[in-house]
Protein backbone atom coordinates (compact mmCIF):
# COMPACT_ATOMS: atom_id res chain seq x y z
CA UNK A 1 0.00 0.00 0.00
CA UNK A 2 1.42 3.44 -0.92
CA UNK A 3 2.60 5.55 2.02
CA UNK A 4 0.17 8.37 1.23
CA UNK A 5 -2.96 6.22 1.53
CA UNK A 6 -3.08 5.99 5.35
CA UNK A 7 -2.82 9.72 6.17
CA UNK A 8 -5.21 10.65 3.35
CA UNK A 9 -7.75 8.02 4.41
CA UNK A 10 -7.66 9.27 8.01
CA UNK A 11 -8.04 12.89 6.90
CA UNK A 12 -10.91 12.12 4.52
CA UNK A 13 -12.61 9.97 7.19
CA UNK A 14 -12.73 13.06 9.41
CA UNK A 15 -14.45 14.89 6.57
CA UNK A 16 -16.91 12.02 6.22
CA UNK A 17 -17.88 12.35 9.90
CA UNK A 18 -18.56 16.06 9.33
CA UNK A 19 -20.64 15.26 6.23
CA UNK A 20 -22.73 12.67 8.08
CA UNK A 21 -23.26 14.99 11.06
CA UNK A 22 -24.28 17.84 8.75
CA UNK A 23 -26.68 15.53 6.91
CA UNK A 24 -28.21 14.29 10.17
CA UNK A 25 -28.77 17.80 11.56
CA UNK A 26 -30.15 19.10 8.26
CA UNK A 27 -32.47 16.14 7.70
CA UNK A 28 -33.93 16.16 11.21
CA UNK A 29 -34.44 19.94 11.17
CA UNK A 30 -35.89 19.89 7.65
CA UNK A 31 -38.40 17.15 8.40
CA UNK A 32 -39.50 18.71 11.70
CA UNK A 33 -39.86 22.24 10.33
CA UNK A 34 -41.19 21.14 6.96
CA UNK A 35 -43.92 19.00 8.55
CA UNK A 36 -45.16 21.98 10.54
CA UNK A 37 -45.04 24.29 7.52
CA UNK A 38 -46.72 21.76 5.26
CA UNK A 39 -49.53 21.35 7.77
CA UNK A 40 -49.96 25.11 8.00
CA UNK A 41 -50.32 25.25 4.21
CA UNK A 42 -53.58 23.33 4.60
CA UNK A 43 -55.10 25.83 7.02
CA UNK A 44 -58.15 27.77 5.85
CA UNK A 45 -56.53 31.03 7.05
CA UNK A 46 -55.36 32.90 3.96
CA UNK A 47 -52.81 35.05 5.82
CA UNK A 48 -50.99 32.08 7.37
CA UNK A 49 -50.98 30.20 4.08
CA UNK A 50 -49.63 33.25 2.28
CA UNK A 51 -46.72 33.69 4.70
CA UNK A 52 -45.78 30.01 4.60
CA UNK A 53 -46.17 29.93 0.82
CA UNK A 54 -43.75 32.85 0.48
CA UNK A 55 -41.20 31.00 2.64
CA UNK A 56 -41.56 27.83 0.58
CA UNK A 57 -41.30 29.55 -2.80
CA UNK A 58 -38.28 31.66 -1.81
CA UNK A 59 -36.13 28.83 -0.47
CA UNK A 60 -37.21 26.30 -3.09
CA UNK A 61 -36.58 28.81 -5.85
CA UNK A 62 -33.08 29.84 -4.82
CA UNK A 63 -30.11 27.59 -5.69
CA UNK A 64 -28.70 26.08 -2.50
CA UNK A 65 -25.25 27.45 -3.25
CA UNK A 66 -26.65 31.01 -3.32
CA UNK A 67 -28.37 30.41 0.02
CA UNK A 68 -25.13 29.14 1.54
CA UNK A 69 -23.20 32.18 0.33
CA UNK A 70 -25.93 34.49 1.59
CA UNK A 71 -25.93 33.01 5.08
CA UNK A 72 -22.17 32.79 5.41
CA UNK A 73 -21.19 36.15 3.93
CA UNK A 74 -24.21 38.42 4.40
CA UNK A 75 -25.30 37.59 7.94
CA UNK A 76 -21.98 38.73 9.48
CA UNK A 77 -22.56 42.12 7.83
CA UNK A 78 -25.65 42.58 9.99
CA UNK A 79 -23.87 41.33 13.09
CA UNK A 80 -24.77 37.63 13.02
CA UNK A 81 -21.55 35.62 13.07
CA UNK A 82 -21.89 31.97 12.04
CA UNK A 83 -19.26 29.31 11.42
CA UNK A 84 -19.18 27.14 8.33
CA UNK A 85 -21.02 24.20 9.88
CA UNK A 86 -23.89 26.31 11.20
CA UNK A 87 -24.14 28.23 7.93
CA UNK A 88 -24.27 24.99 5.95
CA UNK A 89 -26.84 23.42 8.30
CA UNK A 90 -29.09 26.49 8.17
CA UNK A 91 -28.85 26.78 4.39
CA UNK A 92 -29.63 23.11 3.81
CA UNK A 93 -32.46 23.23 6.35
CA UNK A 94 -34.08 26.20 4.61
CA UNK A 95 -34.05 24.35 1.30
CA UNK A 96 -34.98 21.00 2.80
CA UNK A 97 -37.84 22.29 4.97
CA UNK A 98 -39.37 24.12 2.01
CA UNK A 99 -39.38 20.91 -0.04
CA UNK A 100 -40.65 18.80 2.86
CA UNK A 101 -43.47 21.32 3.33
CA UNK A 102 -44.60 20.76 -0.26
CA UNK A 103 -44.48 16.99 0.18
CA UNK A 104 -46.51 17.16 3.41
CA UNK A 105 -49.03 19.58 1.90
CA UNK A 106 -49.58 17.31 -1.06
CA UNK A 107 -49.92 14.24 1.16
CA UNK A 108 -52.41 15.95 3.48
CA UNK A 109 -54.52 17.25 0.62
CA UNK A 110 -54.53 13.81 -1.01
CA UNK A 111 -56.44 12.36 1.95
CA UNK A 112 -60.14 12.23 0.99
CA UNK A 113 -62.06 15.25 2.26
CA UNK A 114 -64.67 12.96 3.73
CA UNK A 115 -62.19 11.82 6.40
CA UNK A 116 -61.84 15.34 7.77
CA UNK A 117 -65.57 16.03 7.47
CA UNK A 118 -66.43 12.85 9.37
CA UNK A 119 -64.00 13.76 12.15
CA UNK A 120 -65.44 17.28 12.30
CA UNK A 121 -68.93 15.83 12.56
CA UNK A 122 -67.76 13.87 15.60
CA UNK A 123 -66.68 17.11 17.25
CA UNK A 124 -62.93 16.89 16.59
CA UNK A 125 -61.27 20.33 16.45
CA UNK A 126 -58.75 21.03 13.65
CA UNK A 127 -55.71 19.98 15.72
CA UNK A 128 -57.20 16.65 16.73
CA UNK A 129 -58.41 15.99 13.19
CA UNK A 130 -54.89 16.54 11.90
CA UNK A 131 -53.22 14.53 14.67
CA UNK A 132 -55.52 11.52 14.81
CA UNK A 133 -57.11 11.30 11.37
CA UNK A 134 -55.33 13.17 8.60
CA UNK A 135 -51.60 13.00 9.43
CA UNK A 136 -51.51 9.22 10.06
CA UNK A 137 -52.94 8.64 6.57
CA UNK A 138 -50.83 11.38 5.00
CA UNK A 139 -47.65 9.89 6.48
CA UNK A 140 -48.02 6.72 4.42
CA UNK A 141 -48.40 8.79 1.26
CA UNK A 142 -45.49 11.10 2.12
CA UNK A 143 -42.90 8.44 3.06
CA UNK A 144 -41.60 7.53 -0.43
CA UNK A 145 -40.99 11.13 -1.59
CA UNK A 146 -39.57 12.01 1.82
CA UNK A 147 -36.99 9.24 1.61
CA UNK A 148 -36.08 10.44 -1.87
CA UNK A 149 -35.73 13.97 -0.52
CA UNK A 150 -33.45 12.70 2.26
CA UNK A 151 -31.18 11.19 -0.41
CA UNK A 152 -31.16 14.49 -2.30
CA UNK A 153 -30.38 16.44 0.85
CA UNK A 154 -27.54 14.07 1.70
CA UNK A 155 -26.07 14.62 -1.74
CA UNK A 156 -26.44 18.40 -1.44
CA UNK A 157 -24.22 18.44 1.66
CA UNK A 158 -21.24 18.35 -0.71
CA UNK A 159 -22.03 21.97 -1.62
CA UNK A 160 -20.93 23.03 1.88
CA UNK A 161 -17.35 22.81 0.60
CA UNK A 162 -17.87 26.10 -1.27
CA UNK A 163 -17.95 28.01 2.03
CA UNK A 164 -14.95 26.14 3.43
CA UNK A 165 -16.57 23.42 5.54
CA UNK A 166 -14.13 20.53 5.94
CA UNK A 167 -16.53 17.84 4.74
CA UNK A 168 -15.56 14.75 2.79
CA UNK A 169 -15.32 16.64 -0.52
CA UNK A 170 -13.24 19.50 0.89
CA UNK A 171 -10.96 17.03 2.70
CA UNK A 172 -10.47 15.17 -0.58
CA UNK A 173 -9.63 18.34 -2.47
CA UNK A 174 -7.12 19.44 0.15
CA UNK A 175 -5.51 15.99 0.11
CA UNK A 176 -5.13 16.17 -3.66
CA UNK A 177 -3.55 19.63 -3.42
CA UNK A 178 -1.09 18.51 -0.71
CA UNK A 179 -0.03 15.42 -2.63
CA UNK A 180 0.47 17.54 -5.75
CA UNK A 181 2.66 20.04 -3.91
CA UNK A 182 4.66 17.43 -2.01
CA UNK A 183 5.18 14.74 -4.61
CA UNK A 184 4.05 16.13 -7.94
CA UNK A 185 1.26 13.54 -8.30
CA UNK A 186 -2.37 14.37 -7.53
CA UNK A 187 -3.75 10.83 -7.03
CA UNK A 188 -7.08 12.53 -7.76
CA UNK A 189 -8.65 9.49 -9.43
CA UNK A 190 -8.35 7.05 -6.47
CA UNK A 191 -9.22 9.74 -3.90
CA UNK A 192 -12.30 11.09 -5.69
CA UNK A 193 -13.21 7.54 -6.70
CA UNK A 194 -13.29 6.59 -3.03
CA UNK A 195 -15.56 9.58 -2.33
CA UNK A 196 -17.85 8.46 -5.15
CA UNK A 197 -18.04 4.96 -3.68
CA UNK A 198 -18.87 6.33 -0.21
CA UNK A 199 -21.77 8.41 -1.50
CA UNK A 200 -22.99 5.51 -3.64
CA UNK A 201 -22.93 3.07 -0.72
CA UNK A 202 -24.85 5.51 1.49
CA UNK A 203 -27.40 6.69 -1.07
CA UNK A 204 -28.19 3.46 -2.94
CA UNK A 205 -29.95 1.68 -0.01
CA UNK A 206 -32.04 4.82 0.63
CA UNK A 207 -33.00 5.05 -3.04
CA UNK A 208 -34.00 1.38 -3.05
CA UNK A 209 -35.99 1.92 0.16
CA UNK A 210 -37.87 4.81 -1.47
CA UNK A 211 -38.80 2.65 -4.46
CA UNK A 212 -39.86 -0.25 -2.24
CA UNK A 213 -42.03 2.01 -0.08
CA UNK A 214 -43.64 3.43 -3.19
CA UNK A 215 -44.55 -0.07 -4.37
CA UNK A 216 -45.73 -1.29 -0.97
CA UNK A 217 -47.79 1.77 -0.08
CA UNK A 218 -49.29 2.30 -3.53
Amino acid sequence: MPAWVGPVAEYVAGGLVTTLLLALVSIVASVALGTVLGTLLTLPTVTVRGIVRAYVEIWRGLPIIITLFFIFFVLPVIGLEVDTFVAAAVGLTLWGSANVAEVVRGAVQSVPRGQSEAAAALGFPWRRRMRHVILPQATRRALPPLVGLVVNLLQQTSLAAVIGLLDILEASQRSIERLTLSGGETHAVPILGAVLVVFFVICLPLTMLSRRLERVLR
